[in-house]
Order: structure tokens, then C-alpha cells, then sequence
């Protein structure tokens, strides 16, 4: 695992050197912070997960066989993120600190050319849920976009860093900034939903958009995954981009996250709560959170 992300991350930087490159879309880099939605902004230790596509190849018909359906699945990358305890502006606060690199390919006539991108985002939130404060690094093939927000009650101070060069401004949105901690708003406690439903806010500082989204507790899963059961609750998010299923485990880990576009974050190693060696190894007393 560990070859495979510094392979993703030397593919970045070998893009940014090779010098400018026929205009293409770039598949943004998926981010965690769906168990986040779901719980609040309760501690995490640093956790991984894979960015996988799942595609079904329609049947070929030979003329000596007929071949498929099949569904193919590949790896694109991974997310990567960690809930702490820290302060910001001297008020406690909680950490969340998430990145995520995606692969992706561009074709054209004689060549197909893979990328990669990244985005690194952390939140600073107190303990209630209000959001203080949010950094975001993006980069593709062509651009690197940096931006700090500080949120206050009513307003938000922003400075951007992009093609167009820094600058810095205030945002006195049209909706009530609540709305943004609504993200951060607990659906689930105790494997328990004490919210069914919520609608909450994402600002997006590059282009000053307020996206929003709407989450729904849509009841209780049971699967195997690593030769492992997990059981928990199910909740659904739809955003402007489709509708995101994330299951969350009783113990309060994210099992998995299926987005648009056929793409999902699946783990790749036992959370600690169902990892026998871990606790025997290191006390864990349970979830290991």
C-alpha cells in the first residue's frame, strides 16, 4: 500500500514538471469526512482508505463464446484523515484533517495520458459543532488553489491563492451561516439516529458558492468485509453531484462510503475496533478512537 500512494504522489509531481498540457478535465480528488456528517466531529485516529471504480463490461458476443457480464474493479487513489483534540484562536476546538489523491486518464489520438490530483482540506470545529475555521489545497496537472476561511457569526474572511493570483475579501452570505455547522450536526449516537434528516451547507471559497446538501438516515446494514461482519446504520447524502450511501458500524467506523460515478471508499485494513492483534498489542479498550 504504502509503494502504491508514493507512486500516486510522484505521478503529481512529475506532471507539474513535464510543462503545460493540452486542456483536459481533470477528476477532482476525493475527500473523506462522510462519518463525520453522520456522528459529529468526534477523535479518529488516522485512518486510510481506497478510491475504487466499479465497472460492468456488457456482454461480448464471440464467435466461439459469449463472454460477460463482468464487473471489472480497479483502484484510483485513496483518502486519508484523522479527528483530534487541538485550539484555535485559544478555543478548544477539534481537528479534522483530511487528504485524498485520485488517479485518473485523458486520451487523446495517439497517447493516453494519466494524472493525478490531490485535495487536502482540514476543519477546525468546536466541540458543539460550530465551525471556526477551514484550509483547502487543491492541485491537478495545471493549477494549485490554496485558500484559508475564518468563520464568524455573520461573515466569512477569505484569502485565495490561484491562477488569478492572491487575494483576500470578506463573504456576507445570503443564508444563515448555521447552516454551514449543520455539517458537523450529529445523526447518530449510540447506534441510534437522534436526526433523520438534515440540510447543511458547504462554502466553497474558490468560486464563493454555498453547495448544499441534504442527509437522510436510511436505516441499518449487515455485511461481511475482510472476512469480517459489520452491522450499523446506514446514511444517505445527496448533493448537486449525486447521492452519496456511507455505512457507518455500530462502533462508529466508516465501513464504507459509495459515491457518483461508480467510485467508493472501501477499507483496506480492519479498523481497530474489529482488529484483535491491534487491542491485543496495543489495550485498546473497544473502538479504538
Amino acid at each position: 500500500m504504502a509503494i502504491q500512494l508514493v507512486g500516486m504522489l510522484v505521478l503529481l509531481v512529475a506532471h507539474h514538471q513535464d510543462g503545460p498540457l493540452p486542456r483536459f478535465k481533470y477528476i477532482p480528488a476525493a475527500s473523506a469526512g462522510q462519518r463525520e456528517i453522520v456522528l459529529g466531529p468526534q477523535l479518529q485516529y488516522d485512518t486510510t482508505m481506497e478510491v475504487r471504480l466499479e465497472k460492468e463490461t456488457p456482454t461480448e458476443f464471440t464467435p466461439n463464446k459469449v463472454l460477460g457480464p463482468a464487473i471489472m474493479d480497479y483502484a484510483l487513489g485513496y483518502v486519508r484523515w484523522s479527528v483530534t483534540d487541538g485550539k484555535l484562536f485559544d478555543t478548544p476546538c477539534r481537528i479534522l484533517k483530511m487528504d485524498g489523491v485520485t488517479k485518473g486518464e485523458n486520451r487523446t489520438k495517439t497517447k493516453n495520458i494519466t494524472y493525478g490530483t490531490q485535495n487536502t482540506t482540514t476543519y477546525w470545529i468546536t466541540q458543539t459543532g460550530k465551525l471556526l475555521r477551514q484550509s483547502v489545497h487543491l492541485s491537478d496537472p495545471e493549477e494549485v488553489k490554496v485558500a484559508e476561511c475564518v468563520y464568524w457569526s455573520d461573515h466569512i474572511e477569505v484569502s485565495v491563492s490561484d491562477a488569478r493570483g492572491r487575494r483576500s475579501f470578506t463573504v456576507n452570505p445570503n443564508i444563515d451561516l448555521s447552516l454551514i455547522d449543520n455539517q458537523f450536526k450529529p445523526m447518530i449516537a449510540d447506534n441510534k439516529i437522534i436526526l433523520a434528516y438534515k440540510e447543511y451547507y458547504v462554502f466553497e471559497p474558490f468560486s464563493q458558492a454555498f453547495i448544499k446538501y441534504k442527509a437522510t438516515a436510511a436505516g441499518t446494514f449487515h455485511g461481511s468485509w475482510l472476512a469480517t461482519k459489520f452491522e450499523g446504520m446506514h446514511v444517505d447524502i445527496e448533493g448537486p453531484k449525486g447521492t452519496t450511501s456511507v455505512l457507518v458500524s455500530k462502533e462508529g467506523d466508516l465501513v464504507k462510503a459509495e459515491m457518483p460515478d461508480n467510485r467508493s471508499l472501501v477499507l483496506n485494513n480492519l479498523p481497530h475496533s474489529k482488529d484483535l492483534l491491534y487491542q491485543k498489542t496495543a489495550g485498546a479498550s473497544g473502538t479504538g478512537h
